[in-house]
């Protein structure tokens, strides 16, 4: 099944953790992707190797010397564990688990830095035909480095160092002075690179927080804040199967709600709903799910509770919502009242839906009586809270 890739730092090496860091902002939510881009395009990896193998075998051939088999080789070993990376990291995703980019990083790295070693030996050469081959190779790494790195700058302008100075350095030193101006002409061709590399971080970053914000409109309530019934689902679901092993689910209907939008108008009722989305909040445990349904229907859910805290956490929450009047506008005030009814698993259900269904059933029971009631074993399964 297609899904968005996502990857992790493993953690505990600060210098793999400053050259992975995107540079410019990212929501949380989008970093897991971001890191992935590392394991992306296997074909990249694989076609610069074959062109550095190329380039190598053509100098060990003309010029005869063991440096270059020895170089072969070596591209040969890291083209294998790059690739040995890349897809046991797809396949740890595949699984369902979050793979880690820190082998990843560190075998780009090491294959940038044979890139400088050919290139500086290659360098040191007299052989002109050679030279300009591989000047060729290595101005052409720049582009793929850039387009697979950019959201990674730090690391995509280290891999361009790399490949990119030792050559330079080597041409220097190879008998012709001149050659020395190629080493402060450096200079402008890497602040371009982070120029270029910066440009593509801010197009990444405006991307990301646009589609952060369409996801964040598409899962939760605008008025409130709250998450919505689309998101519920999935987040419920995730809940259930918390190590804390047991679920409360408080559902909450506003009583007396309909005559505040007649008698104030709908301005006014929608300042209501804002204020009991943040009643909820501050009522509910900081780990607590608060959603709105919809209309005046509100959720809250919570883990880790005995049956007895879930009783408490109602009485809390209704309290809330029901002690005190709601402000119309300067002057006015109007009471809006609470019904909630809640269920518990395991102990009331044996699935998500038969929970919420159940307290569903609790909050019937309590608009019908008033005040809260939790599903129970007595007439209608339906008990009071207290």
């Amino acid at each position: 099944m297609n899904h968005q890739r996502q990857a992790r730092l493993a953690g505990g090496n600060p210098a793999l953790a400053w050259l992975a860091d995107p540079v410019v902002p990212v929501p949380d939510a989008a970093r897991p992707s971001v890191y992935a881009a590392v394991l992306a395009t296997p074909s990249v990896v694989v076609m610069a190797a074959l062109a550095s193998l190329m380039v190598s075998v053509t100098a060990a051939l003309r010029t005869g010397q063991s440096v270059f088999w020895i170089l072969v080789l070596c591209e040969i070993v890291v083209l294998g564990l790059r690739l040995r990376t890349i897809f046991r990291a797809r396949r740890t995703d595949s699984a369902g688990h979050v793979p880690t980019i820190d082998p990843a990083i560190r075998w780009s790295i090491a294959w940038a830095a044979l890139q400088g070693v050919m290139a500086f030996t290659i360098a040191l050469t007299d052989d002109k035909p050679l030279l300009i081959v591989t000047m060729a190779f290595i101005l052409g790494l720049t582009a793929p480095i850039c387009a697979r790195n950019y959201a990674m700058p730090r690391l995509a302008t280290l891999m361009v160092m790399l490949c990119d100075l030792p050559f330079k350095l080597g041409l220097a030193l190879s008998g012709d002075p001149l050659l020395w101006l190629l080493l402060p002409m450096t200079i402008p061709f890497f602040i371009g690179v982070r120029a270029l590399l910066g440009s593509f971080g801010r197009m990444l970053s405006l991307s990301l927080q646009v589609a952060e914000q369409h996801r964040h409109l598409a899962s939760h309530d605008p008025l409130t804040g709250l998450v919505n019934r689309q998101r519920l689902d999935d987040i419920l679901r995730g809940m259930m199967n918390a190590p804390q092993g047991s679920l409360a689910l408080h559902c909450i209907d506003l009583d007396r709600f309909k005559p505040v939008n007649d008698r104030y108008g709908h301005a006014a009722g929608d300042r209501v709903l804002v204020e009991v989305a943040e009643r909820l909040r501050q009522a509910a445990p900081d780990e607590a799910l608060v959603a709105r349904l919809g209309g005046d229907e509100f959720l809250v859910a919570v883990t880790g509770l005995t049956v007895a805290d879930a009783g408490r956490l109602a009485e809390r929450l209704h309290h809330a919502l029901s002690a005190r009047s709601y402000a119309m506008d300067d002057t006015a005030r109007a009471n809006v009242g609470a019904s909630l009814g809640y269920a518990c698993f395991p102990e009331d259900a044996d699935t998500l839906d038969q929970l919420r269904q159940r307290a569903d059933a609790a909050l019937y029971a309590a608009k019908r009586s008033g005040r809260l009631r939790r599903y129970g074993p007595d007439v209608g399964r339906v008990s009071d809270a207290a």
